[in-house]
């Protein structure tokens, strides 16, 4: 029994490490796509975007999409960024959940 609480926990240490480092990846390439969208901001000469939570139903006006964040591929539901220009030029960020691609699926 004691083998068995102790093989428990550690599975439970190791999970919550594994998710840490999917977090940490996540957060990673979230500030990325804001780094690229800062250089791209400034480059066009316009407003960096302020991160809009997408709400099912919302309607968006998309003329062009500037960047996607990553996949950090961990089989879990993740937070992504989308950044876009509308039909008015304008740069849009939009922050959506999506199912992240397992890493065992190539």
């Amino acid at each position: 029994m004691k083998a068995l609480f102790s093989g428990g926990a550690l599975l439970l240490v190791l999970t919550g490490q594994a998710l840490a480092f999917s977090d940490d990846r996540t957060e990673q390439q979230l500030a990325e796509h804001q780094q690229a969208v800062l250089a791209y901001a400034a480059k066009a000469g316009k407003p960096m975007p302020t991160v809009e939570d997408y709400r099912y139903g919302m309607k968006l006006d998309i003329a062009s999409v500037v960047r996607q964040s990553g996949d950090p591929r961990t089989c879990t539901v993740t937070p992504k960024l989308m950044t876009f220009e509308d039909s008015q030029g304008r740069l849009q960020t939009i922050r959506y959940s999506a199912q992240s691609q397992c890493i065992n699926n190539k």
